[in-house]
């Protein structure tokens, strides 16, 4: 019994030495390695197991590995190539290309292109209308009971019409005007429009049938029947105007007595005096 401790404490021993030999070996190697002045890994590797394998001796049997399990785990190249350092990446200088980013340029943004405002069009002016006169009132019909129309017809057979109203007149108690003038004639026109009012175109429709005859284009028939109801010398001043009754005898003419204002008031009351 005291003879295997003896073995015992002299292969704990042992195990000690050859752990701090492989210890100082590894450490050796390690250093060797870092400056570049021993062999390569596997050389130092090659040599740690060289020296880390003496035979042990007969008698120890069944003693402890842990020691030298122990030691050849930390004798392994792999655990010594794992000492090494990493390598620390460069920091990026101000000249290296990854450092230099271009520096984001700002577009200056577009000036608006100026607006043209369109110059207004002066505003058209309109002509002032022309001042109008006063209409003449035309109430009357145009041609009504008493046969009136406005100027005077060219070529009518004058005599004939006369006849016929004459007869008329008798029949119906009025009396018959007979008016001589020509279509150029400026007073005869002012008379039209009188006659074609509604206070003296009521009273011809009342009581007169009227008989135009138109003197003015040198008609030889037309002259012959003037100068039967007109006696009197001198020049006609027209319109020549001539009243008759029912029996076709003159009540009056204008070429004796001279012509009426050509107004409303003047051939109103020359109608209502020979009415």
């Amino acid at each position: 019994m005291a003879a295997h401790r003896r073995k015992q404490r002299t292969a704990g021993i042992q195990g000690l030495v050859r752990f701090s030999a492989v210890s100082l070996t590894v450490a050796s190697a390690a250093v060797a390695t870092a400056c570049g002045v021993g062999g390569s890994k596997n050389d130092a590797a090659q040599h740690v197991s060289v020296a880390a394998a003496p035979e042990a001796p007969a008698d120890q049997g069944t003693g402890a590995p842990a020691p030298m399990e122990a030691a050849t785990a930390s004798a392994s190249p792999t655990a010594a190539g794992t000492s090494v350092p990493p390598t620390s990446r460069p920091s990026p200088s101000a000249s290296s290309p990854v450092a230099k980013r271009p520096a984001a340029t700002t577009k200056a943004a577009p000036r608006p292109a100026a607006t043209t405002k369109a110059v207004p069009r002066p505003a058209r002016t309109t002509a002032a209308p022309a001042p109008t006169r006063p209409a003449v009132k035309k109430s009357a019909p145009v041609s009504g009971s008493s046969g009136f129309t406005s100027g005077y017809p060219t070529g009518a057979d004058a005599r004939g019409a006369v006849k016929a109203a004459v007869a008329d007149a008798k029949a119906d108690g009025k009396k018959v005007l007979i008016d001589f003038g020509a279509n150029w004639c400026g007073n005869c026109k002012a008379a039209d429009r009188v006659f074609a009012t509604s206070g003296v175109g009521a009273l011809l429709d009342a009581s007169y049938h009227v008989v135009k005859v138109d003197i003015g284009s040198q008609d030889s028939s037309a002259f012959d029947l003037l100068r039967d109801y007109c006696s009197g010398e001198g020049a006609y001043k027209m319109p020549v105007l001539v009243v008759l009754d029912g029996n076709g005898k003159v009540v009056t003419e204008t070429h004796s007595t001279g012509n009426p204002e050509l107004t409303e008031t003047g051939l109103g009351a020359f109608l209502r005096t020979w009415a």
